[in-house]
This record gives structure tokens, sequence and C-alpha cells, in this order.
């Protein structure tokens, strides 16, 4: 088995067990088990939990980069998509979530690249909703504050949104995060035009049949 594959056997056992337990509770000789390998062999590619919790940032932070272009289509179905898509990645991911304040207070290093990569996105889809306003779907009467501040809002209702409905209920599905998107839609209605409100699909047939597979649960 090469390098690469024992790698990231070892990190979808880590995720697996950190989504379960959390990170803080699961030890390396556990990952190493499920992962099927040697106690030895896993520090051999990662000699603290720590490496790997920071390769799985690594991953996190290579699907968030690959988003950059999301002003190039500024629909109100493409913001549809652009909410699942971070639902989903929190889900996968969902240790990270439940524990950000601890693994970011744990590690400088993290918490750096953490806080960059959120200045990047957030400008990202500052961009994405001044192309929307450009393109009639947003009144063009709102500040680009207000607008700033809208987005910090909507951040805060997707990061915690799983976490919150978790809480009662550990099954999440479609459904789970058309509700989540719902929320932050209304925290936008208001400033959508009469002509964008209207072309607010009942309906989540913006995702194809693929994209709602892909839920992972």
């Amino acid at each position: 088995m090469s390098t690469r594959e024992t790698q990231n056997k070892i990190i979808k056992a880590a995720i697996d067990l950190f989504n379960e337990v959390g990170a803080s509770s699961a030890s390396t000789n556990k990952i190493a088990e499920l992962a099927g390998i040697s106690k030895g062999n896993l520090h051999y590619h990662f000699p603290s939990k720590r490496e790997i919790i920071f390769a799985i940032w690594g991953s996190m932070e290579l699907e968030i980069n690959s988003w950059h272009k999301d002003s190039v289509e500024p629909t109100i179905q493409s913001m549809a998509r652009m909410v699942l898509r971070q639902y989903r990645q929190i889900w996968k991911y969902r240790f990270f979530y439940r524990e950000l304040n601890i693994l970011l207070e744990q590690d400088a290093e993290l918490k750096y690249r953490f806080q960059r990569v959120r200045r990047i996105r957030m400008e990202d889809v500052f961009l994405f909703f001044k192309s929307m306003a450009a393109r009639g779907v947003i009144k063009d009467s709102i500040s680009d504050v207000e607008l700033r501040e809208l987005i910090r809002i909507s951040w805060i209702v997707s990061d915690f949104w799983l976490s919150y409905v978790a809480v009662e209920n550990d099954h999440i599905d479609m459904t789970t995060m058309q509700e989540g998107y719902r929320l932050i839609l209304q925290l936008f209605r208001p400033v959508f035009t009469t002509r964008a409100v209207r072309e607010i699909p009942d309906s989540f047939g913006v995702f194809s049949p693929e994209e709602e597979l892909a839920v992972p649960v």
C-alpha cells in the first residue's frame, strides 16, 4: 500500500471516529484499529493526533478554495446550491464544527489558517451577492455594510444549523438541509427585489437526483 493510500485510510478512520465520539475523546490507538494498521505505522505517517486534525483541515480547505467562482452564476438557484454544499461539508466534518472553539484554541496555526480561509470565503460570498444586486436580484437600496451584516448572520446560521438539529435528532438528510436553507432565505427575502421573490422555487427541484443522493448521512 502506498503512503498516500495509508494516509487516506487513517484520515477516513479519524473522521469517522471523531464524528462519533469527538476529536478530544478519540485516541490514536482507536484510529489505528479502525484504519486496520499498527499504532507504529500510524505514528510514522502522523506523529500526533494534532497532525491528523491538521491534515483533515487541509482537505476541508481544498474543498472551500474550490468554491471561489460562485459569483459567475449569481441566481437564487445557485444560492441554494451554495448553502447545500456548505451543509454537506459541515455534516461530513461535523466534529470540527462541534469542537471548533476548542480545536482553534489548542492550535494557533490551525486558527490562523481557519480565519484566513473564512475571510477569503466571506469576501467571495459578498461578491456573489453584489453580483446578484447587479442583476436586479438584490435591491440596490441595501448598503455594503448591511449586506455584509446579513452575510455574517447567515454564516452563523449555516455553521450551527446542523448542530442545532442534531441535539434532538442525529439523522441529517435533504429535508433537514432544505429547512436550514429556508431559514437563510428568510433572512434575505426582505432585500430581494419583487421579481426575485417570484423566482424563489416552491420546491427544491433546483437540485439534481445526483446532488440529493450526495448528502452524507
